[in-house]
């Protein structure tokens, strides 16, 4: 299937209601065909009655057909008012992937990955970045290098040891992030890394999944799962690829990210971080938003190569 070229995802975002472009399979009454399409993502579907000529999405784009999805808005999925894993909220020394962890600013997200700096080896916590240096853009004094990271993340330490004094649950220093940038530039990735006060205090086995055995390549229709800190270990399926989406980030703020892979809805707030592996445990992607009915993630190569880090 061809890609969508730049302009053109761009143009159908400007239409009512689109939040996402993307390719995939047709979808016809709920059930999947195998006919190639360009998926046009919407926060609602409104009647056709109610659009004028201009605003409607056209049945083709090109020589391929159109397909148009309800998906909700897209949100960066730190963390909201939901009952997490009472499991993956605790401290736990050493701390493996799929726990609570979070910037000393934030509420809560999740460890997504044991990582290892391709220059030294050393072994790094791997999250997005507004879970682990607060959704800065590199220029606004939101984060810095070397800012304590917390596990669990503030608000579940909060919630039950208030009070007492927080510096039992640093685990790690902010060590490297890439740059979040404003509308209308385009993001790659929400990531970041931090490094551990101690090697010992973090292990690389994924809660209830196990070791990251290399990376893949996503596809369209490909199982996959991930380990988070609210919803724990869930299932999905990629249904579009190569996505361009606006994503909220509160405060007003929408920030554009293209390339992206959605799968099914696998999250809700707090997974943020969260590795997407396929059924061999090869990583696929690093997850960061959602909307009500679907799951956006990064693709992982492009998280590893700017934040020059490999999985061992």
């Amino acid at each position: 299937m061809d890609k969508l070229d730049d302009q053109s995802k761009k143009k159908l975002l400007t239409l009512p209601q689109v939040v996402g472009v993307g390719y995939g399979f047709k979808e016809v009454k709920g059930i999947k065909t195998d006919q190639e399409a360009i998926v046009v993502l919407v926060t609602i579907k409104l009647p056709p009655e109610q659009l004028t000529d201009h605003e409607l999405i056209p049945k083709n784009v090109y020589d391929m057909i159109t397909d148009v999805i309800e998906v909700g808005e897209f949100q960066a999925l730190e963390v909201e008012m939901l009952e997490p894993l009472q499991s993956r909220t605790e401290k736990v020394r050493p701390a493996p992937p799929g726990v609570s962890i979070g910037h000393y600013l934030i509420t809560a997200g999740t460890f997504g990955a044991v990582v290892y700096d391709n220059s030294t080896g050393q072994p790094m916590i791997l999250s997005n970045n507004h879970v682990l240096a607060n959704t800065t853009n590199g220029n606004d004094e939101r984060a810095s290098i070397n800012d304590r990271i917390y596990q669990p993340g503030p608000l579940d330490f909060v919630r039950v040891d208030l009070g007492y004094a927080a510096r039992q649950y640093i685990i790690a220093c902010l060590k490297r992030f890439v740059n979040l940038a404003d509308y209308p530039e385009i993001n790659v990735v929400d990531c970041a890394i931090g490094e551990p006060l101690e090697n010992s205090m973090i292990v690389p086995d994924i809660l209830e999944i196990g070791l990251v055995q290399g990376v893949t390549t996503p596809a369209l229709n490909m199982a996959v799962k991930k380990s988070g800190r609210t919803t724990g270990l869930t299932f999905g399926e990629i249904i579009v690829l190569d996505a361009l989406v606006d994503v909220h980030y509160g405060a007003g703020r929408t920030l554009r990210f293209d390339h992206q892979i959605i799968t099914t809805k696998m999250s809700s707030g707090g997974d943020s971080g969260s590795l997407l592996l396929d059924h061999n445990n090869l990583a696929v992607g690093l997850l960061f938003a959602g909307s009500d009915s679907i799951t956006v993630h990064n693709p992982i190569q492009d998280v590893l190569d700017l934040l020059s880090v490999n999985f061992g």
